[in-house]
C-alpha cells in the first residue's frame, strides 16, 4: 500500500487533484440535476468533468476510474465506497449539456474552461509567446515548401 501511495502522489494524478479539480466550480452545473431529496444522488460534476478533462472513450473512462487508482485519486473517490460512475454516467452528463445549452444558449463547459483558462496555463506552464501549431497550419505551411 505504501508503494502504490509513492506511485500516486510522483504521477500526474496528484497534480490533478491538488491542481485541477478544486478548481471547478460545481455549483454551475447544478442546473442540470433536480432537486428530488429521493431521487439518487447525481455523480459529482467535477469528478465527471475532470474524467472528460483526461479525453479518453467513456469505455476506457470507466475502466480506467473502476481500476486505476490514480484515476480514483485524481477524482477524488479513493473513500467512495462504491465509485458514483456508471457505463452512462458521461453519456448522460454530455446530454445535459447539450439539452441545456439548446435550452439557454449557454455552454457551461466552455464557460469552465474559460474560467479555468488560468489554471491551466499555470499548470502546463505555456507561456504568452507559445503559438498552438496543429495539422491544418502544418500542412498550409507545406504547400509554401520547395520540392
Amino acid at each position: 500500500m505504501i508503494e502504490q501511495r509513492k506511485f500516486v502522489l510522483n504521477s500526474w494524478a496528484k497534480d490533478f487533484a491538488e491542481i485541477i479539480f478544486p478548481t471547478i466550480n460545481e455549483r454551475w452545473f447544478s442546473v442540470l440535476y433536480g432537486d428530488n431529496p429521493p431521487s439518487r444522488p447525481n455523480s459529482p460534476a467535477n469528478a465527471i468533468i475532470v474524467a472528460l478533462i483526461l479525453n479518453l472513450t467513456d469505455d476506457e473512462l470507466l475502466a480506467s476510474i473502476l481500476c486505476d487508482v490514480r484515476f480514483q485519486y485524481a477524482l477524488h473517490t479513493t473513500s467512495f465506497k462504491s465509485k458514483p460512475f456508471s457505463d452512462r454516467t458521461f453519456r448522460r452528463f454530455r446530454e445535459r449539456l447539450y439539452l441545456y445549452n439548446l435550452e439557454t444558449g449557454r455552454d457551461l463547459l466552455h464557460e469552465e474552461m474559460e474560467a479555468m483558462a488560468n489554471v491551466f496555463v499555470k499548470y502546463f506552464d505555456i507561456g504568452p509567446s507559445v503559438k498552438r501549431m496543429d495539422s491544418i497550419m502544418v500542412l498550409s505551411s507545406c504547400k509554401k515548401c520547395p520540392d
